[in-house]
């Protein structure tokens, strides 16, 4: 059994914030770009012509190190995709998924993955690795490693495992893409180091090499002394999202439903799934922000001022208004429990008030309110329509309906457009 029971605030979190991993990494290894990658041992590999494999017989062509492990959802989601890059590029590119995982579970998680399964999408694993991740350390998967002739050309993110980035580095013996660091500490995007800086606000697009930092950091820079308020990295409707985290933070998931585009183009404030990727879109669209200022103010205060900075600059708001919408409402049920079975194999919610937050997590659904206030734990098992989650629900005497309701939307307008 598969457990569930997370609060609004796990859920919010999720969407506006990336987790830091603060365990300590031996970096003494570490390879740069440019450096030269040293002879290895043979390495133990699945799903592969032999059980071993050596990279030095790759170095004529592009060799990719793909780091994953069974607990990053993404990973598992891009293997599809991975696996018809490499066949599309033929003898050009090898590309190796490489985890510290054991063989024995990696073994038995190929079987028992129903996703990879479908699609048929298993790739040569590198398994039990230990050195690997010794030159190319990290704390977050996935972690992507392009290497050229010998050459480490590229430590960055899966988005770039395109073909074009393969006949790219072939042509140039250089990729021009975003580094992935995890252990930069640089956040701060020039040096002001003016003895006479008042205050400076800056807003600029991408910056690569800066460190990111979830929710609305405000620190103090060693070299003014002053208080440094940032966004990095970041798209802008993004943004909006997590000032609001501190001016009135919401009590819902950020799904389509629950937000309405006033523009003439979304994808270039928010990034639309399944498209560019992540951070090939952000390179063209995220911006940086930061605000220099001899004092700070409380949370809330100084991400007012930060909203009406970018309102100013950037020409777009975000308003949060009451709005009449389709929704799907979790209340009681008068209908027959008779025969209602409840599911040996699904996730623990924690009441219908989780379990709306739930429905709006896995997508694809209205915005979903709960009416009916019902505590403790349920078992919902994994749905793919209306019809057989009330099948689940009628169980515990709830049921899910579409209706009409007045909801709190965001509504997002270009000023002045």
């Amino acid at each position: 059994m598969r457990t569930l029971l997370l609060t609004l605030g796990l859920l919010i979190a999720f969407q506006i914030s990336l987790g830091q991993h603060n365990a300590k990494v031996d970096l003494s290894k570490q390879l740069k770009i440019n450096a030269t990658v040293p002879d290895m041992p043979a390495m133990e590999i699945l799903n592969f012509s032999g059980t071993k494999v050596d990279l030095d017989d790759y170095k004529d062509k592009v060799l990719i190190l793909d780091f994953w492990d069974t607990n990053c959802a993404t990973c598992i989601q891009l293997m599809p995709h991975v696996k018809e890059v490499q066949k599309e590029v033929g003898d050009k590119a090898q590309i190796f998924a490489v985890t510290w995982q054991p063989k024995e579970l990696i073994t038995e998680f190929y079987k028992k993955n129903k996703y990879l399964k479908e699609k048929n999408a298993y790739l040569p694993t590198i398994v039990s690795d230990s050195l690997l991740k010794k030159y190319f350390p990290y704390y977050g998967v996935p972690h992507t490693v392009f290497i050229y002739k010998g050459k480490v050309k590229a430590i960055t993110y899966p988005d770039y495992i395109k073909p074009k980035f393969i006949d790219e580095l072939i042509a140039n013996e250089k990729l021009d893409i975003p580094v992935k660091d995890d252990f930069n500490t640089k956040t701060v995007m020039h040096d002001p180091a003016d003895v006479n800086l008042k205050g400076k606000v800056l807003i600029t697009g991408y910056q690569d090499g800066l460190q990111f930092k979830g929710g609305l950091p405000i620190e103090k820079d060693s070299v003014t002394g002053m208080f440094v308020t940032s966004l990095i990295n970041t798209g802008i409707f993004n943004a909006f999202v997590r000032l609001y985290a501190s001016i009135d933070p919401p009590t819902y998931l950020k799904i389509p439903g629950r937000i309405e585009w006033n523009v003439k183009d979304p994808s270039i404030y928010e990034y639309q799934p399944n498209t560019i990727g992540q951070t090939i879109w952000d390179t063209k669209y995220a911006i940086c922000y930061q605000r220099f200022s001899q004092d700070t103010l409380p949370k809330k205060e100084m991400a007012q001022l930060v909203m009406n900075d970018l309102v100013s600059f950037l020409g777009v708001k975000v308003s949060k208004v009451k709005k009449e919408k389709d929704v799907i409402v979790i209340q009681k049920t008068t209908k027959s429990r008779e025969g209602a079975k409840n599911p040996e194999d699904g996730m623990q919610v924690d009441g219908s008030e989780n379990l709306a937050f739930y429905i709006d997590y896995v997508g694809g659904y209205a915005p979903a309110i709960d009416e009916a206030g019902v505590k403790g734990i349920m078992e919902v098992s994994r749905f793919s329509s209306l019809e057989q989650l009330n099948r689940n629900l009628l169980y515990y005497g709830l049921e899910a309906v579409p209706a009409r309701r007045v909801i709190e939307v965001m509504v997002v307008d270009e000023v002045g457009k």
